[in-house]
């Protein structure tokens, strides 16, 4: 087992400067500028992973304008993940060996290695991503700029409004850090929370689980169905189900922003739920 170094002590320098963030905050407080930033960049971010990289790139689930595709390209590397590319191979591989040994978070090695130990831990596997991606140039171009991107929206851009709020410019880095930190592990818990609590009421072939209690994932958090049926661009597939990554979509396709938004027809998925085993 060959540990990640750089990974682990980029993890373990967010985890301590996101603990340093409350003492500055209680003495230095927080202005409403830098709050603002912060909790859109939460949403932003957020969007990045589930809509972009999850569900329009990974799953085909929907296609994306170009130029949407580039907005949502900055706003992930608001959560801490890892370049579109890995990202994306990463979690096929997750999907195609759910529960095995080849699953990169697999949950029956345990709640944290799924929840984060496999990021440290495991070997990095090659990167396979589908044909339909090659020479996507969004792609290529997040790759090249990743960390340059990175650097000015959760360095520079917080630092600036740190200074102009009169505070220290290494608030803005600390309060940065709380944000990477809560959006960090609100990403692992759909690789674990949901793998773990919850029902499965359209598929028990595998250990994703609806978890209806955990909303901060924007819509992840239905993940039974998510792996029951990967290619609906809706995890929360009931109408008062709350999938925020869903209604972007659609909003985005109402303004001609996106296109081909797959849906599973209703028969198959009624008969999903009728073929499971007995309920949990």
């Amino acid at each position: 087992m060959k540990i990640q170094y750089p990974a682990l002590a980029f993890l373990a320098l967010i985890h301590v400067l996101a603990l340093a963030s409350f003492p500055y905050m209680y003495f230095y407080g927080l202005s409403w500028p830098e709050a603002t930033y912060h909790i859109i960049g939460y949403f932003l971010g957020g969007f990045g992973i589930t809509a972009l990289y999850h569900r329009a790139w990974t799953h085909n689930s929907v296609n994306f304008a170009r130029p949407v595709e580039y907005v949502l390209a900055v706003c992930s590397t608001m959560v801490p993940q890892m370049p579109a590319r890995q990202w994306i191979s990463t979690h096929i591989l997750h999907h195609h060996h759910t529960d095995s040994d080849q699953d990169p978070y697999n949950i029956k090695r345990g709640f944290w290695w799924a929840h984060f130990e496999w990021i440290i831990l495991a070997p990095v596997p090659p990167i396979v991503l589908p044909a339909r991606l090659d020479n996507n140039p969004v792609i290529e171009w997040q790759e090249r700029n990743y960390f340059a991107i990175s650097a000015v929206v959760n360095l520079l851009i917080p630092v600036g409004l740190a200074i102009a709020a009169g505070a220290p410019w290494w608030g803005g880095v600390l309060v940065s850090a709380l944000r990477l930190v809560v959006t960090s592990h609100v990403v692992y818990s759909v690789n674990s929370v949901c793998h773990k609590w919850g029902t499965r009421p359209f598929t028990q072939e595998v250990s994703a689980r609806d978890v209806w209690w955990f909303p901060f994932a924007l819509g992840e958090q239905y993940h039974n169905y998510h792996h029951a049926f990967p290619r609906d661009y809706r995890h929360g597939v009931r109408r008062f189900d709350f999938d925020p990554t869903k209604w972007l979509i659609e909003g985005l396709v109402m303004t001609g922003l996106a296109s081909n938004p797959f849906k599973m027809p209703d028969r198959r998925i009624e008969d999903a739920k009728r073929s499971r085993v007995p309920a949990e």
